[in-house]
């Protein structure tokens, strides 16, 4: 199994091994012990790690309040239900899942207490992303009734920014780079792509406690992405101005990708993650066959790239974007590996269908060969070769650091010409999170 020293861990073919052994713990501990003295609640959370530079390796941090700062405690809590749920996947010598278990609820709480603190927040539609991870994931393993309040009131916050005349919930208060500045709420109302992966908490919520109001909500918003965020052939604008007067769009433009109307392959594979989960809650048809088409585009614009440049199924950062060395494209392992944890959703959802699949949803596509293709091509390109390592020191285990904090390399926050700053081609909080993500959700899939 995954963890144990010397087995490979194979799926359908794939080579999978590196998902699973220590060195993966090893780096989210050495990260999470760094800061553990710290007093609480932190005032920063890991961001990204520079591959360059004077601070090559190590985390620069945002502040708490950033919309990243979920991730990080996120990896702590995918580690600890594999410690509590599937043992076998963590198996290191000298630190039994029995004891790293201890540790790593230790740590999930402490750096999970600013996020508790912030989890009635309405000024950011972001609040799944910040919760769900490892507030969320608290209340699932260990039945916290502080983690599911927080959760429930971060629902209900993000649920105040619904707009019955657009018909959506406002992603971003204001807009800012060196090309425009959007500041004028009462003129203008943004919705981002990114906000489909934000509606799983509304469900989830609205599911627990029985309000059909956080649900008819998510599901409207989604509507309103279908019908004015996409694109005929179902690729993905990121950001739509709606005028909150008459609920119609004024502009649809990017802040993050190339150009207005390139296809910036993150909010891409947002759009296929946040579908594929949309369906799951409604078991409405229309999900997943937008789920599908939007997958079928993210895969044709990689299969594009065969003849083009190495390790195709690692996306480039936008799929529009000139490239600086023709055979060297700037890549975002980030939008890879949330789109490979779309593409599981869609396989589970499609093999929960095969009896009564209608027309609309067939395809030659087998989406957990694509996924599976997308993380192995992500290991052997973008997986640090600087191992952590856990060793037994003094009837304790030690963990020995790696170099560099992250467990990927070669992911692109942002590389729009206008931001104020670019973040290109370095390690990513959410990088990481996913990739661990995508691995448990092979081992409760029970394909490893």
């Amino acid at each position: 199994m995954g963890g144990r020293k010397g087995e490979t861990v194979k799926v359908r073919g794939h080579d999978l091994s590196a998902l699973y052994v220590p060195n993966i713990t090893a780096k989210i501990l050495q990260v999470a012990q760094r800061h553990a003295k710290e007093p609480v609640p932190l005032r920063t959370y890991p961001h990204t790690v520079p591959q360059t530079g004077p601070s090559a390796g190590r985390y620069e941090h945002r502040e708490a309040d950033f919309w990243t700062c979920g991730f990080f405690p996120g990896s702590i809590y995918a580690l600890l239900e594999r410690s509590v749920i599937f043992p076998k996947s963590i198996i290191i010598p000298s630190y039994p899942p029995s004891e790293l278990k201890n540790e790593l609820l230790e740590l999930g709480r402490h750096w999970n207490v600013a996020i508790n603190d912030m989890s009635g927040r309405k000024d950011t539609h972001d609040m799944g992303f910040i919760v769900q991870p490892a507030v969320q994931k608290d209340y699932e393993l260990t039945g916290s009734t502080e983690s599911l309040e927080s959760v429930k009131k971060a629902a209900y916050a993000l649920a105040t920014r619904w707009d019955d005349d657009v018909q959506a919930i406002r992603s971003w208060d204001v807009a800012i780079n060196d090309r425009y500045s959007i500041t004028d709420m009462s003129e203008n109302f943004l919705v981002i792509i990114d906000s489909m992966c934000n509606l799983d908490l509304l469900y989830f919520v609205g599911h627990t406690f029985h309000d059909e109001k956080l649900i008819s909500i998510a599901t409207q918003h989604a509507d309103s992405i279908i019908h004015e965020i996409l694109r005929p052939n179902y690729s993905s604008y990121h950001l739509v101005n709606f005028d909150p007067k008459t609920g119609k769009p004024k502009a649809k433009m990017t802040n993050q990708g190339h150009a207005d109307e390139s296809t910036w392959s993150r909010g891409q594979a947002w759009a296929i993650m946040g579908f594929a989960q949309t369906y799951t809650w409604t078991r409405d048809m229309k999900y997943l066959v937008t789920a599908i088409e939007c997958a079928k585009y993210f895969i044709r614009r990689l299969e594009e790239s065969k003849t083009r440049w190495h390790h195709p199924f690692v996306p480039a950062w936008d799929f529009n974007a000139p490239s600086e060395e023709e055979t060297e494209p700037l890549r975002d392992v980030s939008a890879g590996v949330v789109a490979a944890n779309g593409l599981l959703i869609i396989h589970q959802s499609l093999e929960s269908q095969r009896c009564e699949m209608s027309e609309g949803l067939s395809s030659n596509i087998n989406f957990l060969d694509v996924a599976l293709e997308i993380v192995s091509e992500t290991l052997d390109m973008a997986l640090d070769q600087d191992f952590a390592s856990i060793e037994s020191r003094d009837g304790a285990a030690k963990v020995k650091e790696s170099g560099f904090d992250a467990i990927l390399r070669n992911s692109t926050a942002n590389n729009n010409e206008h931001a104020h700053q670019p973040y290109r081609d370095h390690g990513l909080v959410y990088a990481d999170y996913y990739l661990l993500e995508f691995g448990n959700k092979l081992l409760r899939m029970g394909l490893v």
